[in-house]
């Protein structure tokens, strides 16, 4: 559709680093990939910082310049530009921990697996994770009813969720210029109101992902 109507795509790969559709990795389906190393990310620096992909020579030449003043070299100014450089050292943290990354990914992979495995498919619903794709959790969603309320649950059982996102994005004070009100996007706003976000980092032990299940199970029996 967008090669069609040629419209440029930019992939909001921010989470997704190593995951895969049919096979393309993420950030190469588009003109450009942008992915966030936050300090939360599966692929982590110890500060803000993010990357671009891109298989487009004139598009990383015009990144390039942006990046650093414009500047084509020390003297010679082609364009305006930012200081967005990403500094060294949060550069060599990131080169160590990418050899890192398939241990990571493969850990978040296995920890999903057993969620998958021991929570109650009844009240709770997890998005499959279909032939062609490639998941590398950098979140675990669940769906359910009484999501506050289970919310709350594990909170006193000793276990912190989050719910990304709460407001949806039409509905947020920066959308307001827009118009849309609620019940504009109603499968947006259902699921807004039953997802939450389990623990699946890689430093997790299985025996708590099998008492997160277990508590989880429990609240619904």
């Amino acid at each position: 559709i967008a090669k069609h109507h040629q419209i440029p795509v930019i992939e909001d790969a921010a989470q997704s680093v190593g995951s895969l559709y049919s096979g393309r990795p993420s950030g190469s389906l588009g003109g450009i990939g942008c992915f966030s190393t936050h300090p939360l990310k599966n692929l982590n620096a110890c500060g803000d910082g993010g990357f671009l992909t891109t298989d487009d020579e004139d598009i990383a030449k015009q990144v390039n310049l942006s990046r650093n003043h414009g500047l084509a070299d020390r003297n010679t100014v082609e364009r305006f530009g930012n200081v967005s450089r990403m500094d060294t050292l949060q550069a060599s943290i990131l080169e160590y921990r990418l050899s890192r990354l398939s241990q990571v990914i493969e850990k978040r992979r296995k920890h999903a697996d057993i969620y998958r495995e021991l929570l109650n498919s009844g009240p709770i619903h997890i998005a499959e994770e279909r032939e062609e794709e490639f998941n590398t959790y950098h979140t675990f969603v669940i769906q359910c009813d009484k999501r506050n309320e289970l919310k709350r649950y594990l909170m006193k059982q000793g276990i912190e969720t989050s719910i990304h996102y709460p407001v949806p994005i039409h509905l947020q004070p920066a959308a307001s210029h827009l118009g849309y009100r609620k019940g504009d996007f109603p499968v947006t706003e259902t699921q807004s109101e039953r997802i939450l976000t389990l623990p699946i980092h890689q430093y997790l032990q299985e025996s708590t992902i099998i008492n997160i299940s277990n508590c989880i199970n429990a609240f619904f029996s």
